[in-house]
């Protein structure tokens, strides 16, 4: 089940998608991949979580991961560290406290 809904995405994002964009396949996709990435990063395949009851900072990270998906401008940087944990990456940031060092 998606944690984050295309139009939280076009909401956050300020993406001004219409009924039938082009671009809604796309963004989708990045949705799916977003949503595995800050899974994976805090080790919780099994997390339970809902559209309404995932923590506020986990869908902050994946709004964050899709907009560094979706950018133009480059910034994957907010991509960089999260593989290793950089704290000062914004994504790690948010989920640091989240993640069980035991299963990290």
């Amino acid at each position: 089940m998606a944690l984050i809904t295309l139009a939280q995405v076009n909401l956050a994002l300020r993406l001004d998608l219409i009924e039938n964009d082009e671009r809604i396949p796309d963004i989708e996709l990045k949705i799916k991949q977003a949503e595995d990435a800050v899974v994976d990063y805090l080790k919780k395949p099994d997390h339970g979580w809902t559209e309404m009851t995932v923590p506020g900072r986990v869908s902050a990270a994946i709004l964050l991961v899709i907009q560094s998906l979706l950018d133009e401008v480059d910034t994957g940087g907010l991509l960089a560290g999260l593989g290793t944990g950089d704290p000062k990456n914004p994504v790690v940031a948010l989920l640091y406290r989240l993640r069980d060092p035991a299963l990290a």
